[in-house]
């Protein structure tokens, strides 16, 4: 889960905006409802992902592998 993925909560789907520090226990999750604007902080064990796209991960070419990437 990252800050602007869209997820469901009590079968409403909320934003996240935000986590508590990893020190908090239970961990939270700031979530943000788009039809008010409000933000309700919940336990990140229930909350469910939606299909969140795939993340491309960062890969360094070296220059001489560049013309051969393609």
């Amino acid at each position: 889960m990252l800050i602007g993925d869209s997820v469901t909560y009590d079968g409403r789907v909320y934003v996240i905006v935000g986590f508590t520090p990893t020190s908090v226990v239970p961990a939270q999750v700031g979530l943000s409802n788009p039809d008010n604007a409000t933000t309700v902080w919940v336990e990140s064990r229930l909350i469910q992902e939606l299909g969140a796209p795939q993340r491309a991960a960062l890969r360094v070419i070296r220059p001489d592998q560049a013309s051969t990437e393609g």
